[in-house]
């Protein structure tokens, strides 16, 4: 499989080198290892692009794109470089719980040439795992289920069991007898009103405002609370369960039920944290910064209006 791959991009490379440099597109090779694994196993699904070192590639993030099988891990290996032309490579960690032939769907990687600031895509095709079950095949029959045994209780069990049976009756009437003797107090009105969902979501953005960005845990742990944040919103104030539900669902439900700009900046946001949290992906600070206002905006439909306010 290795050798076939690397041939395929020795080609590609002399087939790429003969053309002018504005017309050369990328090319891709895709490893899929192992092809038979057990469920649960590891698998490494690696892809290489050869490719102009101005053209800037969007790998997909979203385990929705690799249904049935969920993404571990994403991991961006070393680029190697030669004659004017990058290789770079990405390895996906997928496993899948289900056995039998399992195929991986087409996938789709967008490209833009930051040259020509032409964006184009391209499309690698399907593959096929087989999966095996964990338990022992060679075993056919079941054997069958054993009688239950009843075991002999002794005479202390029962004793020590009345026992307390007779300690908690007496604590109950004691207890009863000492609240009906108590006075009763009378307990404050809480006047306090309910927070909005709105209301509580910008008091937990406000807290991220002075947040220090420095390491790579500062930024997992910020952006873990920005995506929490707006996914305790959405579920609160749209009424379905964001908290459970995966970036791409939680897209599909709000490009149903909200205008699709606003729904959009919903999918960035969470996209976004998804590759801090899963892919060590580490942007700018000042990038960062702007995805707070960004949750600001996408919380802003919750807010009360003057005439609410009033009322409360």
């Amino acid at each position: 499989m290795k050798k076939s791959v690397w041939f395929l991009l020795c080609f590609a490379m002399s087939y790429m080198q003969a053309l002018p440099l504005q017309a050369q597109q990328p090319v891709a090779t895709l490893s899929v290892e192992p092809d038979t694994c057990t469920i649960g196993d590891d698998i490494f699904y690696t892809i290489s692009i050869l490719k102009k070192p101005t053209i800037r590639l969007q790998y997909p993030t979203d385990t929705a794109s690799f249904q049935p099988f969920e993404i571990r891990q994403l991991q961006t290996l070393p680029a190697e470089t030669q004659e004017k032309m990058t290789l770079e490579k990405v390895r996906y960690t997928l496993t899948i719980f289900d056995t039998g032939v399992q195929y991986l769907p087409p996938i789709r990687i967008v490209y833009t040439d930051q040259e020509t600031q032409q964006q184009d895509s391209l499309t690698l095709g399907n593959r096929s795992v087989y999966v095996r079950s964990v338990l022992d095949t060679a075993k056919k029959d079941i054997s069958d289920i054993k009688p239950v045994r009843s075991v002999p209780i002794p005479l202390w069990v029962y004793l020590a069991g009345g026992g307390l049976l007779l300690l908690l009756a007496v604590g109950i009437y004691l207890l009863v007898k000492y609240l009906r003797k108590r006075p009763k107090m009378v307990e404050p009105v809480s006047m306090a009103l309910a927070l909005t969902p709105f209301e509580i979501a910008t008091e937990k953005l406000k807290l991220l405002e002075n947040y220090t960005l420095q390491s790579q845990s500062d930024y997992k742990a910020y952006y873990t609370a920005l995506s929490n944040t707006v996914r305790e919103f959405l579920e609160h104030y749209y009424g379905f369960p964001a908290m459970e539900q995966l970036t791409s669902e939680i897209n599909a439900v709000m490009q149903a039920r909200r205008p699709k700009e606003e729904a959009d900046r919903i999918r960035t946001l969470l996209e976004e944290a998804d590759l801090v949290k899963f892919a060590k992906f580490q942007p700018e600070v000042l990038h960062a910064r702007e995805m707070l206002r960004l949750a600001f905006q996408i919380i802003e439909v919750g807010k009360p209006k003057e005439t609410d306010t009033v009322k409360r």
